[in-house]
């Protein structure tokens, strides 16, 4: 079976004020003839194709995706927009990127890559309207400035949610608040906007409704794919949360994982709130499943949305193994497709990934690897129930 790409005409609305309009419609059709002109690659060999395998269960496959890298390779570009469905700005839509300082926006990079995702007809996810991470140094001088920040997260998400209004299918509005060892009725970490800014949560998915009332909202979070203390905590805050008519539409599932500690093999930084880089593997699948669906039954959508398996060397082992994870966790989902409706990696090439040790379908040459097979495989046999 061939990967073809589904290229459709793109209008862009009337969202993109002034010379920004101009500047995106002109990147589209930039990328549309890139796309027509390019020469063959792996991605025009005899690679099934992921987004059309999905379709049976009515769920997207996706990849984050990168603007640099979608406007410098060739390759990267072709392979993003043949193989996935959806897709999420991996950086381009953060705080440290669109607020270069407190009193300018800057959409470029946004732009372009939401741009270029409606020019392959992507599903689009946002990423993220409110972190204790990647924001701009600038902030730090608001620090337990309880009036300052909260005015301040108020502009922000109202400025960038208006602007792509009717063009996200999704945003994660907050992204992992919560501590990875919730204990003594303590779940929150302490960040940028906690505890200066006590309902910080509730307050942004407000205000991001206020100001697109048609995109979903989502929160995000990493290390909870199992039940653990760490997905009890976030499932009693959502759950509070939709008691108190906070708009919530779904909960994103990071699924960082690791595989034998591979990550020891890149740097031992932590993010804010001590980010862990990867889970351990499960090693009983079935509380993958049994988390899915409480929160399936909360009423809420999950994503799995920053997926990629780390392996300490591309030993055909540990590449088998990393197979195994990836064919779990998809299976996982689909248990309760099309609830779980999304199935996104934290990009899709190893000679981009943000870990440096080889977490995803295509190795540095873009060769597909037997992780890819093994999603391919799930795809093709999984019954649709």
């Amino acid at each position: 079976m061939h990967c073809t790409m589904e290229l459709t005409g793109l209008i862009l609305t009337a969202i993109c004020l002034g010379m920004s309009s101009v500047v995106v419609g002109n990147e589209v059709s930039k990328h549309q003839d890139r796309l027509a002109g390019r020469p063959s690659s792996v991605s025009d060999a005899s690679l099934p194709c992921l987004k059309d395998l999905a379709k049976k269960f009515g769920i997207w496959i996706g990849s984050a995706s990168n603007a640099k890298h979608i406007h410098d390779d060739k390759e990267y570009d072709q392979v993003l927009a043949e193989q996935f469905s959806i897709t999420t700005p991996e950086n381009a839509c953060k705080w440290t990127i669109i607020r270069p300082n407190e009193a300018t926006f800057n959409f470029t990079n946004c732009d372009y890559v939401v741009a270029t995702a409606q020019g392959n007809n992507q599903t689009i996810r946002g990423h993220n309207l409110c972190w204790g991470a990647h924001n701009p140094a600038w902030l730090d001088k608001f620090d337990n400035n309880s009036t300052a920040l909260r005015s301040l997260l108020i502009t922000h998400i109202s400025t960038v949610g208006k602007r792509y209004a009717g063009r996200m299918y999704s945003w994660d509005v907050v992204n992992g608040a919560v501590l990875d060892s919730p204990k003594n009725g303590t779940y929150l970490k302490t960040n940028t906007w906690y505890p200066a800014v006590p309902d910080y949560i509730d307050l942004a998915f407000k205000t991001t409704h206020e100001a697109d009332s048609s995109v979903k909202l989502f929160y995000n979070d990493y290390n909870c794919e199992v039940i653990n203390a760490k997905s009890d905590a976030i499932y009693k805050m959502l759950k509070t949360m939709m008691a108190n008519s906070v708009p919530l539409h779904g909960f994103g599932i990071q699924a960082h994982f690791s595989i034998s500690h591979a990550d020891a093999r890149h740097a031992k930084k932590r993010l804010s709130g001590g980010h862990k880089f990867a889970s351990s593997v499960p090693t009983d699948w079935s509380t993958v499943e049994d988390n899915i669906k409480r929160f399936v039954d909360l009423g809420l959508e999950v994503h799995i949305t920053e997926m990629d398996v780390s392996i300490p060397s591309n030993s055909q082992q540990y590449l088998d193994q990393q197979a195994d994870v990836y064919r779990n966790m998809l299976k996982a989902c689909l248990k309760y497709a099309p609830k779980c409706k999304s199935f996104e990696t934290w990009g899709f090439v190893d000679k981009y990934s943000w870990k440096k040790n080889d977490p995803d379908y295509f190795d540095a040459s873009f060769k597909p690897k037997p992780c890819f097979y093994a999603v391919v495989d799930t795809l093709n046999t999984t019954h649709v129930l």
